[in-house]
């Protein structure tokens, strides 16, 4: 059983305190506009927990971060993402996996090797797409991909981990069975070379068994 790469840097913790005496500064609309990435969601997240999400869930792309950017899935569950690309004018991927346990890191933004993950979370999971909009290509690599309708919207191309990369204002439904592949597993977009994952766009997925 795969487990958290214990060289992984720790996700920033804000107290209580910090949270809401900057929250009620700002408010909570203006703080999520102004810095809307990891330190405030993962802060909300410290106070309000991360409950299991199950059934049809939303995941958003923005400049240049995910919401939610951190989900718990439990093994066995039935889930469908629906990823929006929310930029106007950007594309952005969705892929998951677990990094090299010697990845470098750059000040305060992750570096991930040439290559991208050492495990892809998608290898061998069955996974259904269906209404895509705006799907600029699409990467399968090793996942048992049914497609709902015509693949040509899907722009297929090899080489990389499994990823759709959405234009600006697209979405895809993926519908698939959480696998039992418990532990941390990290989601970002590595548009750019990296650039995206680099300026914050990541996230965390905890997969639990009951």
């Amino acid at each position: 059983m795969e487990q958290e790469n214990e060289h992984m840097p720790a996700e920033p913790t804000w107290s209580r305190r910090q949270l809401i005496t900057g929250l009620t500064g700002l408010g909570i609309a203006g703080a999520i506009t102004m810095f809307g990435k990891w330190p405030i969601v993962t802060a909300a997240r410290d106070i309000f927990g991360s409950p299991v999400s199950s059934g049809q869930i939303h995941l958003y792309a923005l400049d240049y971060y995910f919401v939610p950017n951190y989900m718990t899935w439990r093994v066995g569950d039935k889930m469908e993402v629906i990823f929006h690309n929310q930029s106007p004018t950007h594309w952005h991927e969705w892929t998951i996996g677990r990094p090299h346990p010697n990845m470098q890191y750059f000040q305060a933004f992750g570096v991930l090797n040439a290559d991208g993950w050492v495990h892809d979370f998608w290898d061998g999971v069955a996974v259904t797409l269906s209404d895509p909009v705006g799907v600029d290509n699409f990467v399968p690599h090793k996942a048992k991909v049914t497609y709902v309708g015509p693949k040509g919207p899907y722009q297929i191309s090899s080489g990389g981990d499994f990823s759709p990369t959405l234009q600006p204002g697209g979405t895809l439904h993926l519908s698939f069975t959480v696998p039992d592949k418990p532990g941390i597993w990290h989601y970002g977009c590595f548009v750019q070379q990296f650039i995206h994952w680099r300026t914050g766009m990541r996230g965390v997925i905890n997969i639990v068994r009951d």
